[in-house]
């Protein structure tokens, strides 16, 4: 499975399918001039995440609608932001590890 798949721990239904992963594509210009960045930074260098905005990434990375976004579990959209903030920090090519179910 892809370093950018993340399994469901709780099936979502999009498109009117029941769906139980998520692969998420490479952010391209387009992505990032529609939905801005996904990190709001601090003067003391540190970054929060925008959950809107990588709301946004979720459903267009991963070709969702918007609603099934907003019908993940909490534990599923923190482990699609950790497949989609990679793409932000530069740490995408350093995780080799993909994002399970387990």
């Amino acid at each position: 499975m892809s370093d950018n798949t993340v399994i469901l721990k709780k099936p979502i239904q999009a498109h009117g399918d029941e769906v139980t992963t998520l692969t998420f594509r490479e952010p391209n210009g387009d992505d990032v001039m529609t939905c801005g960045y996904p990190l709001q930074m601090h003067s003391d260098g540190s970054a929060v995440p925008i959950a809107g905005v990588v709301g946004k990434y979720i459903s267009r990375l991963a070709n969702i609608p918007a609603s099934s976004v907003k019908t993940l579990s909490v534990t599923d959209f923190q482990n699609c932001m950790m497949v989609v903030l990679p793409f932000f920090t530069g740490a995408a090519e350093s995780n080799p590890d993909p994002v399970n179910g387990d």
